[in-house]
């Protein structure tokens, strides 16, 4: 925040009797609370701009525009140093009342990057939790979800009762999960579970053609029903590593939508 001083490469004239006057940029030096307005012409002060304090004598420079340009070099009675007066003038608490503002205004912003960066490291943790609490149940092959995962219920669920489980070891988790996190952001629902174990299918898959590289393999393909009569494909790649090795590693579960034979 701070007054608006164009450095133009050449500023309108004016015509003072019989000799033209023209703002100079080199003011902006010898009075930087000053401001230039290119649309009038015209020099304001920005500090009594903001903050009159009840200077209505002044109202040249905060209202109106200061252009007599030839009165500017007359020395003691230069009208900004008059305007500047005495260490308790209003220009001077003017300019106090700028300074106490843009005080503020650097603490809030150091406040505001603190908390956010405070979120941040809280979000990461967070998510970091669930993370590991949804690759330990995947590896044991257990059941995430359970039937009421309520605050009111005993038994949330594996997930969260595992996610629980860490936060009792470690009171920084602890501080930040289920809870004490924020309800747009407990990294617990559904479809972050999804999310991160559809991730995490997609690391496993990147491994298995890394493994295969460009090496010859085939597919075995099955289908069976799941529990909600859902006919599910499963696709497995078969290959010989460098060693020469027979592979089979499971790629894929697929959907199979249509299981009607067609006749052609």
């Amino acid at each position: 925040m701070g007054p608006y001083q164009p450095r133009l490469a050449e500023y309108p004239r004016s015509q003072f009797g019989i000799q033209y006057r023209r703002f100079q940029s080199k003011w902006f030096k010898t009075f930087p609370w000053m401001e230039y307005s290119p649309e009038k012409d015209a020099m304001f002060c920005f500090p009594c701009y903001l903050f009159e304090n009840g200077n209505k004598p002044q109202c040249t420079l905060t209202k109106e525009g200061f252009r007599c340009w030839k009165r500017v070099n007359d020395g003691a009675n230069c009208p900004f140093l008059t305007h500047i007066g005495s260490i308790n003038s209003p220009h001077r608490k003017s300019v106090k009342s700028v300074e106490d503002l843009s005080n503020v205004t650097r603490r809030i912003d150091k406040v505001i990057n603190v908390q956010t960066s405070e979120d941040v490291r809280k979000n990461r943790l967070r998510l970091m939790v669930t993370t590991e609490a949804i690759r330990w149940l995947s590896l044991q092959g257990c059941a995430f979800r359970g039937h009421r995962e309520d605050s009111t219920s005993k038994n949330r669920g594996n997930l969260i009762e595992m996610v629980k489980l860490l936060g009792r070891l470690n009171v920084n988790i602890e501080d930040v999960i289920l809870d004490n996190a924020p309800r747009n952001a407990t990294y617990t629902s559904p479809k972050i579970q999804k999310e991160i174990l559809q991730i995490m299918a997609n690391m496993v898959r990147n491994k298995i053609r890394e493994e295969i590289g460009d090496g010859k393999f085939c597919l075995l393909v099955d289908e069976a029903k799941d529990s909600s009569s859902k006919e599910e494909m499963a696709i497995v790649l078969r290959f010989v590593d460098g060693q020469g090795s027979v592979k089979e590693r499971f790629f894929d579960i697929v959907e199979v939508e249509n299981i009607l034979l067609h006749q052609h």
